[in-house]
Formats: structure tokens, C-alpha cells, sequence
């Protein structure tokens, strides 16, 4: 078992520039793809999430630092530090149950798609960590209960497989991407929220007249609309909240007009190298089981490719920022992944909305209110399960966290509902 957890934990720690090629090629000889499209569909999907990556890293790089004097400007202080989603994922991989939950994952994807339960393929095997957090998290609720762990990231699994074939119809409508979808459980757990919330913004006279879609925006303020302006803009205004020189506000606000510009770009290139792959393995999957109409299940994170999302998550920021401050029951401190979780975050919002940012705000300032006292709640099994995958805690530090935990909205709720389970059981 422990050789199966050690080549995981080696795949997974490749980033789905390399894995996922990988795993595409793997897929598609199984299912008799023609070669010449597999290997270039396996590469330019590496090549594209590479380049998606980039971008968005670059970003983060440039923004982090501002992002920092914000807090120290602001005066921001919280007891529990963020440490990132990389050292969240990591402990999840490191999990002595991981392999295990991977396993009952793929068993209960094939069961689900033998009786017709599900039309998504899940291939984005970096995803499955969502699936072994829960188990993890459910795992020590329960005082190591293993059988409730299991079944917990078992259910997580079946909800999410769910979720996706719900909004399937979004993802081809809205995002634009034909015969995938996003069987990611810390972001689709979120869509039955957005659209309630979107929802909500219906009823209220006034409210539900603005809408501030890119497209809307553009065709209002011509160039000054277009998203690299934008960029410019809401770049310039973190760097003003920062008080940094003017020098270092020009660059925030470039860095983000590009980013507002490329990562599109880079998405298509993905979707260039995705896109006939799927094709190929839903004409295969259709022809042995016809009327099944299978779609793959891949990544959430090409959403923050959307114009509207990085909008949405570029005015999050010091939104985050203000909330974690003012919210009470708070604890966390959101520096570490703000600006990639505020773009994350949005994807649902800003989809339900049709690309309106106003209400990709409202909708997604009520989600981070919920991931922020999500992750704070998790923080002393987070702990506990970061140090058990092999983190040190630095001294002074008695609790750690991270905002990416805090979206993993069906893994709380199934590990709370288990941990009462649990109680009654013991």
C-alpha cells in the first residue's frame, strides 16, 4: 500500500502541467485513441495549463507583496496563519488513507456511470485530494474512525459527481466548454449557493436591474470597459490601498491588465489540447454505452480564466482583507493564496450572473464570509493533520490553516454531521 501512496504522492507532486498529460495519455491508450491526436492533445493540454500557470502565478507574485503592506497598513492581525493550499494539499496526499480513498473514488465513478447515475468522467486526478480531504478531516473528527472516514469521502465524491451534471449546461453555456466539466468538490460545492444567492438578487427591487457584465460594461464606456483597462484600474487601486510608490502602482496595475488579457489566452490554448481528447474518449464511451452523453471531469481552476472571475476576484481582495478583520469568529489571516482563492471563488457567482460582476461580488463576498469561518473552525484538525503529513509548526504558532480549507464546503458539513455520528457511536 505504501508503494501506491509513495507513486501518488510522486504524480501528484508533478502539477498538472506534467500530470495531466500523463494521465491523458494513459486514458487514451486504454480507450484506443487515435495517436497522433492523444499526443498532441496530451501536450498542448500540459502546455496550456502551463501557460494558465504562469500567469496567474506571475500575478500572485506581483500582487502578494502590496497585499502584505495592506495588512500592515490596515493594521490587520489574526491568531491563525494562513500557509497556503500547497501545504494543504500536501498533507491530504500524505494522508496513510489516500490511496484508499482514490481507490473507492474510481470504484464508485464506474458504478455510477455502469447504472447511469452520472454522465462525468472524472479524469482530473489532482482532484481526487478534495475527495481524501474530506476523509482526512472526517478521520479525526471521529477520534480515527476509519470506516466513517471512508464512507465520508465517499459521499463527498457521490454529491460532487452530482454537482457536476447539474452544471454541465453552465459550464458549455457560460464558460464555453463543450463536453467537460468540474467535478472539483471545494469549488461545485459552492454552485448550489451561487445560484440561490443569484437567486436572491431577482427579488430586490433595484438590485436586480444593474448588470455589469463585461460585455454590458464595454458596450457603455467603449475601451475604458475593455477588461485590460480594467486590469489596469483595480491593479492601481490595490497598489493605492498599499501606499506604495507610484513606480510599484504602474506595475500592479500592468501586471493586472495582463493578467486580465493572457490567462484567457492561455485557457484557449488548454481547451485546444482538452477539448479533442474528450471528444475522442465521449464518441468511444458513447458508442459501447449509448445515451449516456458522458462528459469529462476535469479542473475547476481553468474558471479563473473568465473575464468576469478575475474581475470578481481582483475586487475581492481588499475585500477579504476588510472582512477578516471585521467578521466575528474569525481567526484566520487570508495572505497566502487571496488573490488566486477571491478568482476562485467567484467562478459560480459570476456564471449564474451571466458574467455580471456586481452581483459576482455580492454573491461572493457572502461565500468568503462562509470560507472564512469554515477555515477557522477546521484550523486545530488542520493542525493535526498538516503535522501528521510532516509540517513544522514555526515557534509561537499553535494553529494553522489555510483559506483553500475553508472552501471545502461539503467536506465540513459531512465531517461535522460524522463527528455527531461518531459521538453517538462511541
Amino acid at each position: 500500500m505504501q508503494i501506491i501512496v509513495d507513486g501518488l504522492n510522486w504524480i501528484a507532486s508533478l502539477g498538472p502541467m506534467v500530470m495531466m498529460p500523463i494521465i491523458i495519455f494513459i486514458i487514451g491508450l486504454i480507450f484506443r485513441v487515435k495517436i497522433k491526436i492523444l499526443i498532441k492533445s496530451a501536450l498542448m493540454t500540459g502546455i496550456g495549463f502551463a501557460g494558465v500557470n504562469i500567469v496567474i502565478n506571475w500575478f500572485i507574485q506581483q500582487v502578494s507583496p502590496a497585499v502584505q503592506k495592506m495588512v500592515e497598513n490596515w493594521g490587520i492581525q489574526a491568531s491563525i496563519l494562513d500557509v497556503g493550499w500547497p501545504a494543504r494539499a500536501a498533507a491530504t496526499w500524505a494522508f496513510p488513507l489516500a490511496a484508499v480513498v482514490v481507490f473507492i473514488v474510481i470504484g464508485i465513478n464506474i458504478l455510477m456511470l455502469i447504472t447511469k447515475k452520472t454522465r462525468t468522467v472524472m479524469v482530473d486526478f489532482w482532484s481526487y485530494n478534495h475527495f481524501i480531504f474530506t476523509a482526512a478531516i472526517t478521520y479525526f473528527v471521529t477520534n480515527q474512525n476509519v470506516f466513517l472516514a471512508l464512507l465520508a469521502g465517499a459521499i463527498d465524491a457521490i454529491i460532487t459527481f452530482k454537482l457536476a451534471d447539474w452544471t454541465t449546461p453552465l459550464v458549455e453555456d457560460y464558460f464555453g466548454m463543450e463536453g467537460v466539466n468540474f467535478p472539483t468538490a471545494n469549488s461545485v460545492g459552492w454552485a448550489p449557493i451561487a445560484y440561490g444567492l443569484n437567486k436572491l438578487w431577482d427579488l430586490i427591487p433595484g438590485l436586480n436591474k444593474i448588470n455589469a457584465n463585461p460585455g454590458k460594461v464595454q458596450e457603455k464606456f467603449g475601451f475604458v470597459g475593455e477588461p485590460m483597462f480594467m486590469g489596469l484600474i483595480f491593479g492601481m487601486l490595490i497598489g493605492i490601498l498599499a501606499k506604495e510608490n507610484i513606480s510599484t502602482i504602474l506595475i500592479l496595475g500592468m501586471a493586472t491588465a495582463a493578467t486580465m488579457v493572457l490567462t484567457p489566452v492561455m485557457m484557449r490554448v488548454l481547451m485546444e489540447g482538452l477539448l479533442p481528447f474528450a471528444e475522442s474518449i465521449k464518441e468511444l464511451l458513447n458508442k459501447k454505452f449509448p445515451g449516456n452523453q458522458f462528459t469529462m471531469g476535469i479542473d475547476a481552476a481553468l474558471t479563473v480564466a473568465n473575464s468576469s472571475a478575475i474581475a470578481v476576484g481582483i475586487i475581492m481582495v481588499p475585500i477579504t482583507l476588510v472582512l477578516a478583520t471585521v467578521l466575528p469568529g474569525n481567526k484566520l489571516l487570508p495572505v497566502a493564496d487571496i488573490a488566486y482563492q477571491a478568482m476562485w471563488l467567484a467562478a459560480w457567482p459570476v456564471a449564474f450572473s451571466k458574467g455580471n460582476i456586481f452581483r459576482g461580488v455580492l454573491s461572493t463576498t457572502v461565500i468568503t464570509i462562509c470560507v472564512l469561518l469554515i477555515a477557522t473552525s477546521l484550523a486545530p484538525i488542520h493542525t493535526q493533520l498538516s503535522i501528521q503529513g510532516g509540517f513544522v509548526l514555526p515557534n509561537g504558532m499553535d494553529l494553522v490553516t489555510t483559506e483553500d480549507a475553508g472552501t471545502h464546503i461539503l467536506g465540513f458539513i459531512i465531517s461535522k454531521i460524522f463527528g455527531l455520528l461518531g459521538g453517538i457511536i462511541g
